[in-house]
């Protein structure tokens, strides 16, 4: 089997130049996915984008800090996923929170009539059991797309591999096991935030093998953007026609 690969932008609603830059690293680059931030300055023109580009897979983007909430003015923890998640894990007010603005996200989502395509979490908050729990409870037990577990991969040999591949096995590969949902097997550029390179991308993906692969991008502009250059010069590369 050939593996499946996905290149997907997080952020899809956080501002209008974030929007522009999305849906150029899809129309005219590789960009295959776009996971949607709710209630964001950007919201409202990005579900309009999506329904221009119906070939650009929409997925939800769940957001717990650095952003604007739904159910409260602010975060009580402010804009650090650390703070966010140490204070859910502590403090049943802060659970209480979670479970108000994962249902209330997820009802905003559906309201936009979009099919989800993928699920996954800002600054990977998913990571965090309890919020890990709070979207399994929302997603509905007919949910066709699939979550972001996938292992975290480097590029480069680094001492921290050694780590991520400790966290595979200690976490993301038994919630994998357990999910009731289909779910990504790797995901690619957590050390590469901002500067995707098109020669590391083509080597991985020369080297993959079967399964569900995620390559992660944050475009923020048009114009002197990594991560949009990336997307585009990916689309003459030969081993992208070959692999995808």
């Amino acid at each position: 089997m050939s593996p499946d690969i996905f290149f997907v932008a997080d952020d899809f609603g956080c501002n209008a130049a974030v929007n522009t830059a999305i849906v150029s690293g899809h129309v005219n680059g590789v960009l295959t996915g776009a996971s949607l931030m709710l209630g964001q300055p950007g919201t409202a023109a990005a579900i309009t984008l999506a329904r221009h580009h119906p070939a650009l897979h929409i997925g939800w983007h769940l957001h717990l800090c650095h952003s604007q909430p739904l159910t409260v003015p602010v975060w009580p923890w402010g804009d650090s996923p650390a703070r966010a998640g140490l204070t859910i894990g502590l403090w049943p007010s802060a659970r209480a929170l979670l479970r108000r603005e994962v249902a209330a996200q997820w009802a905003e989502f559906r309201r936009t009539g979009l099919p989800c395509a993928f699920v996954n979490v800002h600054h990977h908050l998913h990571a965090h059991p309890a919020v890990y729990a709070e979207l399994l409870k929302v997603l509905p037990r007919n949910f066709t797309g699939w979550i972001r577990l996938g292992a975290p991969r480097f590029f480069t040999p680094k001492l921290s591999q050694w780590l991520l591949a400790s966290s595979d096995r200690l976490v993301w590969r038994a919630r994998r096991r357990k999910c009731p949902f289909a779910s990504s097997d790797t995901l690619w550029g957590v050390d590469r935030l901002y500067r995707m390179q098109v020669n590391e991308i083509n080597q991985t993906l020369a080297q993959l093998p079967a399964g569900r692969h995620e390559f992660m991008f944050h475009p923020r502009a048009t114009a002197n953007d990594n991560d949009l250059a990336c997307l585009i010069e990916l689309r003459r590369s030969p081993i992208y026609a070959r692999e995808c």
